[in-house]
């Protein structure tokens, strides 16, 4: 039933009541008037509303799609341009080098070597003293007679400094490399530099406080698969001061002598002018730096190019050292 029927239902019904209650149907019949007409007033407000909305929703992508052409079209003629041609084919503006490829440079802690090899270095020289060795005691017909301790190695001290930087003679860098060049082994460093500490530790006897190992000018070493072949790594040496251009015409460095006094081992040492070569036997020069059980060579430097004098040990040369 509407609310305009029911109105009407109410004022017939008027008609056929009592006054007093007459009054009280036709109260209800204006009422549902007042509500009908504000029913139709809100849904004319609503209609209105949503045809705006729609209005404004539809001039705002006219807009939008406008700008988008027109923002198309400016930056598309912004970018148009066009330039007589003034010049030939053959001439250039910039002169570029032809490109070349590039082989990849070394980083400065990379020197050259063999394969996977790489070259000796200075830092292989280190000292291979630790405090976790044992006193090394002498003994003399059953008493003690001295007790040596070793010492912390390479985290406690630096190798030998000259001129303010860690300094190995560079001859013994050298032979060692070539030597892995033309073997295409490793060269195995047993002993390099010796603090004093650790020198006295290996060999208390007075004549080794003179070991050139405490001044970066000696090295033991072995080839490692040529262990039972020294001979051939010293043949190495040989061959390389007969190759080398500034030793050519130079018999003094090309020519190798035997040194026939007396020495702690079997075989004659060898030298020339600039090194002095040792080869040890599988039972001689033992200590806790060459306790492996192979032969073994150590090259002395007896003469400094460079400088042009004699290597000779001193106490002060020893002691040349950093502290950590």
């Amino acid at each position: 039933m509407t609310l305009e029927l029911a109105a009407i239902i109410f004022l017939v019904l008027s008609l056929c009541v009592s006054a007093p209650l007459r009054l009280c149907v036709e109260f209800l019949a204006k009422m549902l008037f007042w509500i009908k007409c504000t029913l139709l007033f809100n849904a004319e407000t609503q209609r209105r509303r949503d045809a705006e909305n729609i209005q404004q929703q539809f001039l705002f992508l006219f807009f939008l799609l406008a700008s988008c052409q027109n923002s198309e079209q400016s930056t598309s003629s912004s970018h148009t341009r066009c330039d007589p041609i003034d010049r030939l084919h053959t001439d250039h503006g910039l002169h570029l080098p032809a490109i070349k490829p590039a082989t990849q440079q070394p980083y400065p802690w990379q020197t050259e070597g063999v394969g996977q090899l790489r070259a000796i270095q200075k830092d292989y020289f280190r000292c291979k003293g630790s405090n976790l060795h044992p006193p090394h005691i002498v003994l003399q017909d059953g008493k003690e007679t001295g007790r040596f301790y070793d010492c912390a190695g390479a985290e406690k001290h630096s190798l030998p400094v000259v001129n303010g930087k860690e300094f190995i003679y560079p001859i013994l860098l050298e032979l060692l490399s070539e030597i892995q060049k033309q073997t295409g082994l490793p060269v195995i460093i047993t002993s390099g530099h010796r603090c004093p500490a650790h020198n006295a530790y290996l060999d208390p006897r007075i004549k080794a406080q003179s070991s050139k190992h405490m001044i970066g000018a000696e090295v033991d070493f072995y080839v490692q698969d040529m262990q039972e072949t020294p001979e051939k790594v010293i043949q190495i040496i040989f061959n390389f001061y007969n190759s080398q251009a500034r030793y050519q015409g130079k018999k003094e460095y090309q020519t190798f002598s035997r040194f026939e006094k007396e020495t702690d081992v079997v075989v004659a040492p060898w030298l020339n002018k600039e090194i002095f070569i040792k080869l040890h036997s599988k039972t001689e020069g033992r200590n806790f730096d060459n306790r492996h059980p192979y032969p073994y060579i150590s090259i002395q430097v007896r003469f400094d190019r460079e400088k042009n004098e004699r290597v000779v040990f001193t106490p002060q040369q020893a002691q040349q050292f950093l502290r950590k």
